[in-house]
């Protein structure tokens, strides 16, 4: 009887103590190093194009949205942000180029240009995660390309920056590119739809077979893709009335607005509102929470299973 006592109340401070380290854990890194496209850049293309686009106002602060992006959103108090709208993978697979014909630099170059710019010696790489969020803008401007070239460009940047030490990663998946407004001049729903999927499945498989080689990088896949048809199946429930964009940008110079930002998914033909931008931080720091969460409550578990084992041997 006693011993069942034991075990009860054990079993109940492991579950209480498990909730507590999942709810008080803080993300463990200082430092975002950022790659990517317009869903990460903080103002890159605005410099570039000498404050001409994206435009602001309507956009915000040289973001390609009405307000912060989803990594501005995760509370990391170092962001070195490399990303450009437009870019993509890798300019010697597909040039990225965006408004007035500006060639950007792709991922590849993005990794380039802050390794010539960053004294390695100085990184603390395990207060540093890499994120990266690209892809779109492959298919965007080759629309049959091969999801398998794409990812493989994709996987050798994150070669480059494990090379020089990067030991903590974030790969963004491909959100549902025939679900963008712009994509309706397509005609080619079920196409994109595979097209997305097929990404995906071979990212997914890519940084599984790129973690056993590499076993002491840790890498986190954020799924937005399946944030993104949550969100567009259930829109009552996020306060969504309007799947489309927001904003009309089909003119450089005249952009069409709206009233209610915050009730759409787009805030123009390519891209997320800042709500959207919200939604995913959300996400991501729920991720960080879970799998950090999960190897200290493992820990906690081990060893007050371990004193369980002791009581009950010597009850």
């Amino acid at each position: 009887m006693y011993n069942i006592r034991v075990c009860n109340d054990l079993l109940f401070l492991i579950m209480i103590l498990n909730i507590y380290t999942i709810q008080s854990s803080n993300i463990p890194y200082d430092t975002i190093v950022s790659f990517g496209d317009s869903n990460c850049d903080t103002g890159n293309v605005y410099n570039l194009t000498n404050f001409k686009w994206p435009p602001v106002p309507p956009y915000y602060q040289g973001r390609f949205s009405n307000g912060p992006l989803w990594i501005e959103k995760l509370g990391i108090s170092k962001l070195i942000n490399y990303a450009y709208g437009s870019a993509t993978t890798d300019n010697t697979l597909v040039t990225g180029v965006t408004a007035f014909n500006v060639i950007v630099p792709g991922v590849r170059q993005q990794i380039e240009m802050y390794k010539n710019a960053t004294n390695i010696s100085m990184i603390d790489f395990d207060r540093t995660i890499y994120i990266i969020w690209v892809g779109g803008n492959d298919y965007f401007f080759n629309i049959y390309l091969r999801p398998s070239a794409v990812i493989n460009s994709l996987m050798n940047g994150i070669h480059d920056l494990s090379q020089i030490g990067a030991k903590h990663f974030l790969i963004v998946n491909q959100s549902p590119i025939q679900a963008y407004p712009s994509a309706i001049s397509f005609n080619m729903n079920s196409y994109m739809n595979a097209l997305t999927l097929a990404h995906n499945h071979n990212l997914s498989n890519s940084i599984e077979s790129f973690q056993m080689k590499y076993l002491r990088i840790s890498m986190y896949l954020f799924d937005v893709y399946s944030l993104i048809v949550n969100i567009l199946n259930n829109t009552s429930a996020y306060g969504i009335t309007n799947t489309r964009n927001c904003w009309n940008t089909l003119s450089n110079i005249n952009i069409t607005l709206c009233t209610n930002p915050e009730n759409y998914i787009f805030i123009d033909e390519y891209h997320f509102t800042t709500r959207i931008h919200q939604l995913i931080a959300d996400n991501v720091r729920q991720l960080f929470f879970t799998s950090k969460g999960s190897i200290k409550s493992f820990h906690l578990i081990f060893f007050i299973l371990l004193f369980l084992i002791s009581v009950l041997y010597t009850s």
